[in-house]
């Protein structure tokens, strides 16, 4: 056995990998020994902000708004800690967040009564959030009666909790519209310059705050969460732990699950076993969940992992090799390794992403390296690419590198044939001195 494939072996191990050692499969069954679940604790989570309030008020003051009323989920779970059930069924806006740019003014929760009771009563709000809770109107435009669950006996202790937390939101609101025109008064914002994330949102500030100036600003809240709190820091790390554990644990049963298909959908069983829920993954340069194909001997085929724990991302990237690759794609993988740890000590805060690309460039030219290679960065977050499309007055965003930022320099391989597929990729946390993994990298390839 090479060292190589000794290495990770002991890597994948103590990534809690694989447990049942004794089982075994034909190749492309799956049907291997399924590793434990291991589910971080996340309840800080329940208690403290992801919303940096400070860069809110600079980044609205920038673009020019009062107050930025979102929508959108991720938007509304970033500005309040809580994510919208129903937006998992294809129900957007059903919950609304107002985010005010005077940080002494508290972030309004705009909620169904149904919604709060059931859900966001488990977790409590975090400081600095205030709900605005609407049932539905009755006759005569009043607030109905909220529905919570009838009791047989005695309500058990969460029964009670969730009871009285829905209680002392009262008084309720008779919908919406009238919930989101309230807040928007208390805050001292329903004549300003609203921004708004989606038309549907859009609407609604239409008939709730006629006084107001509307502009569409859907890059703002993304604008606003390129650099990462503490609280979002430590959640990234721990999806990115879990990503990378399950790639970890995928790759080292990868010949024995015998298939693109089988491998893909072993990544997404064992993120779920970590605590994370699967996004997408690339196999061998296919992302397509349908299209299949068995792994061979002597192939070098590239992963692109992506899970989310509680919508924070993890975005891992490696080369697994099934026995000894062709020469060429052992050259094309180590030249890549090379590069990008040349180029993870050269990024600096204040750099923008195209720089980045040149980076990577000249280091490849600098090293005499002729390997078809992108350097493409990408903020990852609440989604893989989470950063703004464009600047404020409409033109292409060349993202400015900042201080607690989290990015991923993808550097996937261009170029295929009887090697194979080859890519690597890292989640790195960007400091005043450089960039610093959130996870451990182990190893460019991996041979199984």
């Amino acid at each position: 056995m090479d060292r190589e494939r000794r290495d990770f072996i002991a890597a994948a191990t103590m990534a809690g990998a694989v447990t049942g050692m004794g089982a075994s499969a034909a190749p492309g069954t799956g049907v291997v020994g399924q590793s434990p679940t291991t589910l971080p604790d996340i309840g800080f989570a329940t208690r403290e902000p992801f919303l940096d309030r400070e860069r809110a008020r600079r980044i609205l003051t920038e673009d020019g708004l009062d107050a930025m009323v979102v929508g959108e989920g991720r938007n509304v779970f970033h500005a309040t800690n809580f994510f919208p059930l129903l937006e998992r069924m294809s129900m957007i806006a059903s919950t609304l967040a107002i985010i005010p740019r005077d940080p002494q003014r508290p972030v309004a929760l705009v909620i169904p009564a149904f919604s709060y009771y059931y859900i966001q009563a488990d977790d409590g709000l975090v400081p600095g959030v205030q709900p605005f809770v609407f049932t539905s109107p009755r006759p005569g435009a009043a607030a109905a009666d909220v529905v919570v669950y009838k009791l047989d006996g005695e309500p058990p202790a969460r029964e009670q909790n969730r009871r009285k937390i829905l209680a002392e939101a009262a008084p309720y609101h008779a919908s919406m519209e009238q919930a989101l025109a309230k807040a928007l008064a208390e805050l001292g914002v329903a004549r300003g310059r609203l921004g708004h994330d989606d038309t549907s949102v859009a609407q609604l500030l239409t008939r709730a705050a006629p006084g107001a100036t509307l502009i569409d600003a859907d890059d703002t809240p993304r604008r606003i969460r390129l650099v990462r709190t503490p609280a979002e820091i430590r959640m990234m790390k721990l999806a990115s732990e879990a990503n990378v554990a399950a790639a970890h644990a995928t790759i080292r049963i990868a010949r024995e699950l015998g298939s693109v298909r089988a491998i893909r959908q072993r990544f997404f069983a064992e993120a779920a076993l970590r605590g994370n829920l699967g996004v997408f993954m690339v196999v061998n340069a296919s992302s397509s969940d349908a299209y299949d194909e068995p792994v061979r001997d002597g192939q070098a085929l590239m992963i692109d992992c992506v899970s989310h724990l509680r919508n924070f991302h993890g975005d891992y990237g490696r080369t697994i090799f099934f026995g000894e690759p062709k020469k060429r794609m052992r050259y094309c993988t180590d030249a890549m390794a090379k590069t990008w740890g040349e180029l993870q000590g050269l990024i600096r805060p204040g750099m923008r992403f195209s720089q980045v690309r040149e980076l990577g460039t000249t280091t490849l030219a600098k090293f005499g390296i002729d390997v078809p290679v992108t350097f493409s960065p990408h903020s990852v977050g609440l989604a893989h690419t989470d950063q703004p499309r464009l600047n404020v007055d409409g033109s292409r965003a060349d993202v400015i590198i900042e201080e607690n930022m989290i990015l991923s320099i993808d550097c996937p391989l261009f170029e295929t044939g009887e090697g194979g597929t080859a890519h690597l990729e890292d989640l790195v946390l960007v400091t005043r001195q450089g960039t610093v993994p959130i996870h451990d990298t182990g190893t460019a390839t991996y041979t199984v």
